[in-house]
This record gives C-alpha cells, structure tokens and sequence, in this order.
C-alpha cells in the first residue's frame, strides 16, 4: 500500500526507477490517447500490455533524454502538477508523434479539417449538452455545423452517416502540386476541402462533432498512408493472442528449360543475322578495310553512342568529310532497311549486332598498320587531324 500510494515526488526523490516506471505505466495505461490509438476494445489483454509497455519505455525515455525528471525537482513540482504534465502535454505529444510517423498524411488532413471547421466562415460551433465522460474543453468532443442551421438543429445518429453521404462525390489526388518541404502532395487545396465538408453537413443534414466530421471527410479523400512490413509479419486480427506469421510460397521467378532452350535459339539466330548484316557491309564497299572501318563507325555513333555526337562531330573524330559521313550513313541505312525481324527478335539482334560490331571495329582499328594508305584526298583539308590520333579512336 505505501509503494501505491508514493507520489511522484518521493519516487523521483529517492532515485527509484522501477517504480517510477510502474507509475507512468499505470498512467500511459489510462489515458483516453493511447486507448484510441491502439482501439483498445479490439485488442487482446496481453497485446495491449505489451503496447502500452512499449509506449511507456519510450516516453520514459523520452523524459529523460530532456532531463525532465530532474527538472520536476530542481523546478518544486508538485505531484499534481507533474501529474497534470504527464497527462496533458507529455502523452498527448507522444501519441501525436507517433501518428505523424505510421499515418503522416492522415494525421496532416485531420489537422486541417479541424483547422477549416473552426476558421472558416460556412462553419460554427453547436454548444450542446455533452455527456458525463466527455470534456467541453477537448476538440475532439466539439461539435459544427454550418452557419445557416439554426441553434436547435436536431443530431442524427451517427451509425447511419455513412449511408446519407453515397451522393458525396469522391474526390481525386492532386498530384500536380507538392507541399512546403516538396516532399507530400497537396492532395486537396483548401476550398476544395472546404467544398467537401459542405456538402458532407448537407448530405446528413445534423451538427456533428470534429472526431466524426474527420471521419467522413477522410472516407472521402485519397489518402495513402502505406508502410512497408516485414513478409512474415502476422496478419491475423489484433485479438487473436498469438497470431502466426503469414506463410507465403514465393513463386519460382528462374526460367524454365524451355524458356532457356528458346533463349538461345533467339540469341543464336540474332547473331547470324548480325553476321549477316556485317557480311553485306564488307560487300558494299567492295572489302576494302579503311572503307569497311569508317562505315562501320559511323554506324556507331550514329545508331550506338549513348552521347548521340552531331554529324559533324563524327567526321571530326573519323577525320573525313562532313558529306562522307552522309554518304556511309545512307550506305548503313540502304543495308539495315533489308533486314526483317521477328517480334522476340529487336532486343536480342540489337545487343548482338551492337556487339559484334564494336568488336569488329576493334579488330580494324588494330590491324590499320597493315593495311594499305589511301590516298590523303579522302580527308577534307578542314579536319586535319592526326592519322596516329584516328588509328587509336577505337583502341
């Protein structure tokens, strides 16, 4: 009996912890906040424990973080005033820091409904008799209605809401336009929000207080307020005792060996193709190794080069004509117009002749000092570049 009956005072007093604990536990555990947080009358006795064991721990931390229980001595609290602390100001900003982190956007449109419904002008307050476990003072509790209704507007009953607000159109996601930090939408400007909980009176026609006026009005809004989850996490209802963790069979996301076989059935036949392509490119300038290497650059950086270099950037790199890139391009164009390709076959034939064709521009680019010189006036005079700068483009 004397342990239940300490104050707060003589437990911080005498530096004891474990029964400090157990005091703010026996209030963390009979506040309204934490009770609608948790929907207590839905939870198991032993999984609220727990709850409230865990909100406890962390507003016992918190306090001390903030060296708020030395404060309480050091400032001459009273238990009544430590009391009043704890209950009115400590909990309610745990709780409120707690819904900004599982469900931010809600908690941010509950906010501004709340705001709306006392500042804007097609809303006022009822002053209405409240019942005995409900405070005047609490927002909450506070009932609106729109300003036209006259002081004895009758109240509807509150379960049969929702069915009057099927007319109430559900409105869209404004993802045009962030918030203050850019980091939220918007969701609903605030005349459209207005519009909304006023068609929301009119449709039940009846004041209602803040906590239902949130409700409806968020039933109607787009809010995504999801969280990622661990896979085996319980997903049983909050009043089984030991729920058990889902079990899910994954499913086999490796290819089959058909799918393989054809794999490289494709891959196969989209390298011969882009042999093929290479072959005919040999043709068209006669086999000849310096023009076989310049069409085959351009080819490159025309239709390969993620930097997409101007015509006239090629030529510089090449260290021929500006027209002569023209001409091979048109070359390249006439030769890969010929070609017909399957549906699968785009892909596989684009990596493949990407590759073989950088591969054999390598190949050229190593053998140039082998291969006989042509004559110089093939390089328009603009571009003097060096011939050892050109052999080494590709090496």
């Amino acid at each position: 009996m004397n342990e239940q009956a300490r104050g707060w005072v003589e437990i911080l007093t005498d530096n004891d912890a474990a029964a400090l604990w157990d005091k703010l536990f026996k209030l963390v555990s009979r506040h309204s906040s934490i009770r609608t947080l948790f929907n207590s009358d839905r939870i198991a006795h032993a999984r609220l424990h727990d709850l409230n064991a865990d909100v406890t721990q962390d507003l016992f931390l918190r306090l001390h973080r903030k060296d708020r229980w030395r404060h309480y001595i050091d400032a001459g609290y009273s238990n009544a005033n430590i009391e009043h602390e704890l209950y009115h100001i400590e909990v309610p900003n745990l709780v409120s820091l707690q819904l900004r982190e599982r469900q931010p956007e809600a908690y941010r449109m509950a906010r501004r409904i709340s705001n709306l419904v006392q500042t804007s002008t097609e809303f006022r307050r009822y002053r209405r008799t409240l019942a005995a476990n409900h405070s005047e003072g609490k927002l909450t509790t506070r009932v609106f209605g729109l300003r036209e209704w006259p002081d004895d507007k009758p109240t509807r009953a509150y379960q049969n809401m929702e069915d009057l607000l099927k007319d109430v159109a559900y409105r869209g996601r404004d993802r045009r336009r962030a918030g203050r930090g850019g980091s939220s939408h918007i969701i609903i400007s605030n005349r459209d929000l207005t519009d909304l909980l006023v068609e929301i009176f009119r449709a039940v026609d009846s004041p209602l207080d803040v906590r239902i006026v949130r409700s409806l009005a968020l039933s109607k809004l787009p809010v995504e307020d999801s969280r990622f989850v661990s896979i085996d996490a319980a997903v049983t209802p909050d009043s089984v005792p030991d729920p058990e963790p889902l079990k899910v069979d994954f499913p086999d996301q490796r290819p089959t060996p058909e799918q393989r076989l054809l794999e490289n059935e494709t891959n196969q036949q989209a390298e011969a193709i882009a042999a093929e392509l290479l072959d005919k490119m040999r043709e068209v300038v006669r086999h000849k190794p310096r023009r076989y290497s310049r069409l085959a650059r351009v080819a490159w950086y025309c239709y390969f080069d993620l930097s997409s270099p101007s015509q006239t950037t090629i030529a510089r790199r090449i260290g021929i004509s500006n027209s002569l890139v023209t001409h091979y391009r048109q070359l390249f164009d006439a030769i890969i117009r010929d070609v017909e390709l399957g549906a699968g076959l785009y892909i596989p034939f684009l990596h493949a002749f990407s590759t073989t064709l950088e591969r054999s521009i390598s190949e050229t680019a190593g053998s140039r000092d082998n291969i006989r010189r042509e004559p110089e006036t093939t390089a328009s005079p603009r571009y003097p570049l060096a011939r050892a700068a050109v052999a080494t483009q590709f090496t």
